[in-house]
């Protein structure tokens, strides 16, 4: 299958069945951890059962685990994981390669939550990145599991992006400055969450279409 059928019907899967992504792996769990290496002392950032079902579903529907760093495979379907690091956007890169390069890819960055608030940690969302959000639309005690599959240019108001540049600019001026405070050296990192309130049942749709027409 080629790749957009395959990335496709990934996100059309995880999109309609949203258990898909709250299956328990630990094997997978730990061969993520490991990076594929059985020898490795590990990343040292904890796999999620997201992380871990998402890759079961790439390795399921044909893609294979490629390890950052290594020597770039003469064809085929291959995921890498944690592009950029542990704490970076990018969790998977999927990637279709022909005579020893890169023809196609698409990056995925995973959140999930309990509730109808997802972290944001020290970033905000990219564009091109395809994010796939787990939330719960119920309650603790009845949970209602619902996946939002969107662009990261899709998903904030204009408003929210105006208000985030003005955040980053603030920070970027801040941290630039780089003022001592007696034996402080202050460094300003945001923690900021994102409410999943207006992932209604047309905004899915519509971010969902957009997504699969990027493809």
């Amino acid at each position: 299958m080629a790749f957009h059928d395959t990335v496709y019907s990934i996100l059309q899967s995880v999109s309609s069945d949203p258990g898909l992504l709250k299956r328990s792996l630990p094997g997978m769990v730990d061969f993520l951890w490991r990076q594929g290496n059985a020898d490795a002392q590990g990343t040292g950032n904890k796999v999620t059962d997201q992380e871990a079902s998402f890759a079961d579903l790439l390795t399921q529907r044909g893609f294979q685990f490629l390890a950052k760093g290594a020597p770039a495979p003469s064809s085929g379907l291959y995921y890498l994981y944690q592009l950029k690091g542990s704490q970076a956007g990018g969790d998977f890169g999927l990637r279709e390669y022909k005579d020893n390069k890169p023809m196609k890819e698409v990056i995925i960055d995973l959140k999930h939550t309990l509730s109808k608030i997802f972290y944001l940690n020290d970033g905000w969302f990219e564009n091109d990145v395809i994010y796939i959000i787990s939330w719960n639309s119920g309650t603790a005690g009845k949970p209602v599991l619902k996946t939002h599959i969107a662009l990261g240019q899709n998903i904030p108001t204009g408003e929210e992006n105006t208000f985030m540049a003005t955040l980053k600019k603030m920070r970027s001026t801040t941290n630039s400055d780089n003022k001592r405070v007696g034996s402080l050296i202050p460094y300003v990192r945001f923690a900021n969450k994102y409410s999943c309130e207006r992932f209604t049942s047309d905004t899915a749709a519509a971010h969902l279409t957009a997504v699969l027409a990027s493809i």
